[in-house]
């Protein structure tokens, strides 16, 4: 098939969904696929820049910044991607027509009109991966107050299943929050998992534990974005509350908007057991988890959906137990306990996380395939052929599709 992916997100940004985006991409040109990928990018200097490799042809276009400015800067910006995106391609003349299927991820919530552009020009389906739902877990977590701002990006946010022919949700928990049809419309909607490639690399990390104020603890790392929807203070407080009384620590590596005000927070509080380090690249990650005893996922209590983090993903491939904490109701909660590859809870209290990371060490030791049975849950889950497989199959189910 010849596809086009769309993303505002890919390297050489290191948010999870730029790796993700490349790993399907690099999967689906391992299966034999042909592959255009679209992406917006602030930091060329032309207003369109190709790069080609066989298979893969990849078009960035000149945009303004998406990531880490203030939120109603970035709405303007998303907002104006797409068209901006369709005028290049008409001034630059640029072939994209005769593609198979298209494949594109929210967020963002505005690409519609480039996706319905792209759509009338090929005449193919398409096939939306959406993951965070916004602007429900922004209205969550009281982000959004304004009922008119809501309203304004819940447009935007179904507009984009009068679109899509096969909208894929990372959790059935999600189904729930998809409406089941649209003026008429069907929405058909499929679970697609989140996914990741490993990396088997001998690069060793930037950061060796034996060498900081974490030597000779029991680590918990925790490593990607650290933003508003996982209220990571919940662990700071947790830390805190730890480090006279065990040898455990916590070690955060990432970036996000709220990374300066969590490791000022550990500063203030001078907390002796808790080290941030800034994102490091994905093929380092393995070495470093081989240094923790466990991975942290971390989601705010007030979320109503179900999100699966690729950071989790990133510590089952590596064969590192979970603990998580995370939002009530949440698939994952059975997911990680029934399958026995960590702790999952939705109890915030400090006593109680204190008490269960405490005990984390006698899940391991009661269970001496964890590690193993980590990488087994991964491979049979979350793997991104699968994942490209499903993708395929649905944009080529005639059946599926009328």
């Amino acid at each position: 098939m010849k596809l086009i992916i769309i993303c505002v997100f890919y390297p050489p940004l290191k948010s999870s969904a730029a790796i993700q985006i490349q790993d399907l991409t690099f999967e689906l040109l391992n299966q034999g696929h042909s592959v255009s990928v679209i992406t917006p990018d602030n930091s060329i200097n032309q207003r369109v820049i190709i790069e080609s490799n066989k298979n893969l042809n990849i078009y960035r276009f000149k945009t303004g910044k998406l990531t880490d400015i203030p939120f109603f800067r970035r709405t303007i910006n998303e907002f104006i991607t797409p068209y901006k995106i369709i005028l290049d391609i008409f001034l630059r003349s640029l072939n994209l027509k005769n593609h198979d299927g298209i494949i594109w991820w929210s967020p963002s919530i505005f690409l519609s009109p480039l996706i319905f552009f792209l759509k009338f020009t090929n005449k193919c389906p398409s096939y939306l991966i959406i993951r965070d739902l916004f602007p429900k877990w922004a209205k969550d977590l009281n982000l959004i107050n304004n009922k008119f701002l809501y309203r304004f990006f819940n447009i935007f946010f179904l507009s984009q299943f009068l679109i899509a022919d096969v909208v894929g949700i990372q959790s059935k928990g999600n189904k729930k929050f998809i409406p089941k049809n649209i003026l008429f419309k069907k929405i058909k909607i499929k679970l697609l998992k989140n996914w990741y490639s490993p990396i088997s690399s001998k690069y060793k990390s930037k950061i060796d534990l034996k060498k900081t104020i974490l030597k000779s603890k029991k680590v918990f790392v925790y490593a990607g974005n650290i933003g508003l929807a996982q209220n990571i203070e919940n662990i700071i407080y947790l830390a805190e509350k730890l480090q006279n009384s065990t040898d455990i620590g916590f070690l955060f590596v990432g970036r996000g908007s709220r990374y300066e005000f969590i490791s000022n927070l550990a500063k203030k509080k001078k907390i002796s057991n808790i080290l941030f380090h800034k994102q490091i690249p994905n093929n380092q990650l393995e070495y470093l988890y081989k240094q923790c005893i466990g991975g942290l996922v971390v989601l705010d209590e007030r979320h109503e959906t179900h999100n699966i983090p690729g950071k989790m993903l990133s510590y089952l491939f590596a064969g590192l137990p979970v603990f998580a904490l995370i939002n009530k109701n949440h698939d994952l909660i059975k997911f990680i306990n029934n399958n026995k590859i960590g702790f999952a809870t939705d109890v915030y209290s400090l006593d109680f996380l204190a008490e269960k990371i405490k005990k984390f060490d006698s899940i391991i030791s009661e269970n001496k395939n964890i590690y193993s049975n980590c990488k087994t849950i991964a491979y049979k889950n979350f793997s991104t052929s699968k994942i490209a497989k499903q993708i395929t199959e649905s944009l080529t189910n005639k059946k599926f599709l009328e």
